[in-house]
């Protein structure tokens, strides 16, 4: 184990000897023929620019670095700064120097500031240094508090005493002990000189290099990606907040973080870098508060969904393309815990008896869960993300999903309550351009949304948010979507948004758009315009009733007005392919007329005028 590298000074005031002590430290161990750099910050005008200090000492040896910054003959070297530089920089300075000086010295700030952060990641020991008076107790405990809430071990932490001190003056409680490394002071009644004290202090950092060193480097936590890390700080975070659930069920996230950051700080072991501990604090919060290894995806708006393929393989969707990612579950347990997390606060459950479940994010994302044994290579989760905002027609105009012409004309048709089917394949934007059509609803008029799992966000003030429930335990209390439809009918709805049509609810959706509830919408999985009545068709059917094919379609003709395909093209992109309209029958055929189509990557309108748009 190599010997200690860098010492950084900090003291809570100015005026405390914190620059003698680092500079008689300093010269003292140059004295026994070791090598040392002091480094200090200040407003010097022949203080340097770190940032054209690092250019100049990439290119030095160890030996022409200790000759460039060496002091006058048989002192010590120093490296006067203006200002200290952040993070990044500050890493790469501390990295050359250390390797031509056997110890650096780095005077701290007076005040903990953030912008002092990055002195704390390169440092390997903090000494405080105080003069003893009746705040040094609750100063040095609000600096603890500082330093925690920055992820820094308190093992790193060692006060130095720094004063005369008198027959009878006590130190106080809370750096009494062991946590005081030395007391730097002069008794003229008992001979107790500056320089022995100093001499004590210097031999207790040689002999005990190891005094607030990490067991673990930092290469090696990030080798196995601090998961063993993360799994040692998990013990010891749950006993912490049992503790604190017990006292109060309801644990804020502030209060878990506070733990989290407590247990944090008492561990020695955890590389010093804040950056490292700042993402090992990140994951733990994760895994204790959130949904794991799943929560940065979540939280990346460049991803539209995620798919967990058992514990050890998730893929992610960017811009429609698929993609593997690092991130994985330590185990099957950690899987299932992060599905209950999901599952519990809308109510919903999912065993071994009932292994599919719909479900919905806090946010709005929508969730589908397979556990085994009808998923073979372990419990699956699909996350389909939502925007942050609904988009409207400008948005979906912009990213070029319709031309400016197709938009217009969804709005008016909104607008002059014609009846409208959005189908496409799955992941093809469906619901994203049903939002957008809502936007188009007047504000005056009553909506009713019925869905699966709630992941419709109408941007209007009076919408009333329906969902379907999945059976109990006992396999009771189900109310499926046909049932809330038929409820609907009785809530004075202006118009009816069902999420989606999967069975028996579409005969119940038409008709409601045949008995006054003009400009309602509904979404279907269908490839084209005409496969979208086919199947409505045959969802019509799986509603039980033994009714004539003639009589279907005539349901279909006077309620649907406009069936709007989106589709999800080979490069990802979606877009709306064709906005057809329902022309009425011929014999026992549905027609159809096209208005606006995709044609070779193009936008382009037919040229046939709509019969059911006011214009």
């Amino acid at each position: 184990m190599a010997v200690r590298k860098v010492i950084s000074l900090w003291s809570d005031k100015p005026a405390v000897g914190r620059k003698t002590l680092a500079r008689s430290l300093a010269q003292y161990w140059r004295e026994q023929g070791q090598e040392i750099l002091l480094v200090q910050a200040g407003q010097s005008p022949y203080h340097q620019d770190p940032a054209g200090w690092v250019p100049r000492f990439r290119s030095l040896s160890p030996v022409l670095l200790r000759n460039f910054l060496a002091g006058p003959q048989g002192s010590y070297g120093c490296l006067n700064l203006a200002a200290f530089p952040d993070a990044v920089l500050m890493k790469e300075l501390m990295t050359l120097i250390v390797q031509a000086y056997a110890w650096t010295i780095v005077l701290g700030p007076d005040e903990l500031s953030r912008e002092a952060l990055p002195l704390l990641g390169v440092s390997d020991l903090l000494l405080w240094v105080s003069n003893m008076s009746q705040e040094t107790e609750f100063r040095f405990q609000t600096y603890l508090d500082q330093l925690t809430r920055y992820h820094y071990p308190h093992a790193y932490i060692h006060p130095v005493i720094n004063r005369y001190i008198h027959t009878g003056s006590p130190i106080p409680e809370i750096i009494a002990g062991k946590r005081v490394l030395a007391v730097i002071a002069e008794n003229q009644g008992t001979g107790f000189r500056f320089q022995e004290s100093l001499e004590q202090l210097a031999k207790k950092l040689n002999s005990d290099p190891n005094l607030g060193k990490p067991t673990r480097t930092e290469n090696e936590s990030n080798e196995d990606s601090s998961d063993k890390v993360i799994e040692q700080i998990r013990r010891q975070v749950q006993p912490e907040l049992l503790k604190a659930l017990a006292e109060k069920p309801q644990l804020e996230a502030a209060k878990t973080q506070e733990t989290v950051e407590a247990c944090l700080a008492k561990d020695a072991t955890l590389p010093a870098s804040l950056e490292v501990r700042g993402e090992i604090l990140a994951r733990v919060l994760n895994d204790v508060m959130g949904l794991g290894p799943l929560e940065p995806l979540v939280k990346d708006p460049s991803i539209s969904e995620i798919m967990v393929n058992g514990p050890d393989c998730i893929y992610v969707e960017k811009k429609g393309k698929l993609s593997p990612v690092e991130n994985k579950f330590s185990s099957e347990t950690q899987l299932r815990t992060v599905i209950d997390r999901i599952v519990a606060p809308i109510g919903r459950r999912v065993d071994e008896s009932s292994p599919l479940c719909d479900a919905r994010l806090a946010g709005g994302s929508r969730v589908n869960i397979v556990l085994p044994p009808l998923a073979l290579n372990g419990a699956t989760i699909t996350i389909r993300k939502f925007s942050a905002r609904a988009l409207s027609f400008d948005d979906l105009v912009r990213f070029g999903s319709l031309s400016p012409a197709m938009a217009d004309y969804l709005r008016k048709a909104v607008q002059s309550h014609m009846n409208i089917v959005v189908s496409g394949g799955t992941g093809s934007g469906k619901t994203t351009l049903l939002n957008a059509l809502s936007s188009a609803i007047p504000d005056d008029e009553r909506i009713v949304t019925i869905e699966d799992a709630a992941e419709l966000r109408l941007q209007k003030p009076h919408v009333v948010r329906l969902e379907s429930r999945p059976p109990n335990a006992e396999g009771q209390g189900a109310i499926p979507i046909r049932r809330l439809v038929i409820n609907a009918l009785r809530m004075r709805p202006d118009r009816i948004v069902v999420g989606e049509c999967r069975g028996g609810e579409a005969l119940d959706m038409l008709q409601a758009m045949n008995t006054g509830h003009d400009g309602s919408m509904t979404t279907v999985h269908a490839n084209s315009p005409r496969d979208a009545l086919g199947r409505l068709e045959t969802l019509v059917l799986m509603a039980g009733m033994d009714l004539p094919m003639r009589v279907v379609r005539e349901q279909i003709r006077s309620a649907v007005h406009l069936i709007v395909q989106q589709a999800r093209l080979a490069d990802g992109s979606r877009k709306v392919t064709s906005i057809t309209e329902v022309t009425g029958m011929e014999g026992d055929v549905l027609t159809v007329q096209e208005l606006f189509r995709l044609r070779a990557g193009e936008f382009e309108s037919t040229g046939i005028v709509s019969k059911g748009v006011r214009r």
